[in-house]
């Protein structure tokens, strides 16, 4: 899991785009005229987003209370596979690095789908907002629902707003048997993370069952990883192999986020005595 660089260019701009590639229904003639006559309503509304944004304060907004009409109109912004989405899709998961193609929130599945942070059944002037849209998978989506605050206080994390720490908050303990390794994950804030951030982790890792999700994917990782500690043994002795397979997982954690279930994983059996049994 890594933070996910937020929408650099002007947020209202963004919303009148969309609207202009939207065409009247045969349900709602009148769809673009009353498009346009709330965007004065949605300017205001924009403007206080990006500033609870940018405070980072957003538990703090209040709905706005769209209703008939203008909800439902509102509501038909929002379309995953339009031309709008899929560019802000494609700006969205674009880095100095290439591309972001994995879901953030699990690292498990592809970012095929858009969450609204602030939920759409609540807050649906937001509807496209691209601050408010951050790519994820269908299963997180799912997972997240609705859930982002309890009263004043922000309970989901942020992926654009909450730096994620550089310290290790994730970890997982095996018990290895003949051919078989059970995996138990479970956060512990050992190195004394901000109490805020570390409770927000705690929420979407419950939340979004990563746990349980982790473990599932887990068989395919340490099968994988039997693999690579094989080749890379070869005439190598095994502290050689064990020294040259941590860089590897450096990189790899440099890539992928510093708590990466999957290199958290490699480094604990890299170093288990029992796991590396059978290549002594």
């Amino acid at each position: 899991m890594k933070n996910l660089n937020p929408y650099q260019l002007n947020s209202f701009d963004y919303f009148q785009l969309v609207c202009s590639r939207k065409q009247n229904t045969v349900g709602n003639p009148n769809y673009l005229a009353n498009l346009l006559s709330l965007e004065p309503n949605i300017s205001i509304l924009y403007d206080r987003y990006d500033q609870s944004f940018q405070n980072n304060d957003l538990a703090a907004l209040a709905v706005h209370g769209f209703v008939g009409t203008d909800d439902s109109d509102l509501r038909a912004l929002y379309q995953y596979k339009s031309k709008s989405l899929q560019e802000l899709r494609t700006i969205l998961t674009t880095t100095d690095h290439g591309r972001v193609v994995k879901c953030q929130h699990c690292t498990i599945n592809g970012a095929n789908s858009f969450d609204h942070f602030l939920p759409q059944s609540e807050f649906v002037e937001f509807m496209v907002h691209p601050l408010n849209l951050i790519p994820c998978c269908t299963e997180c989506n799912g997972h997240k629902s609705n859930n982002w605050r309890n009263g004043q206080l922000r309970t989901a994390l942020n992926l654009y707003l909450d730096q994620l720490p550089a310290l290790q908050y994730l970890f997982v303990e095996f018990e290895i048997g003949n051919h078989t390794i059970n995996t138990q994950f479970y956060l512990n804030n050992v190195n004394s993370i901000n109490g805020n951030l570390f409770s927000m982790l705690e929420d979407h890792y419950d939340n979004l069952e990563l746990y349980r999700r982790f473990a599932e994917e887990a068989d395919g990782v340490v099968s994988s990883f039997k693999d690579t500690i094989e080749v890379h043994r070869g005439n190598n002795s095994l502290i050689e192999t064990r020294q040259f397979i941590k860089q590897i997982l450096q990189k790899e954690q440099a890539a992928f986020g510093f708590n990466y279930w999957q290199s958290i994983i490699k480094l604990e059996l890299i170093d288990n005595d029992d796991f590396l049994i059978d290549f002594d």
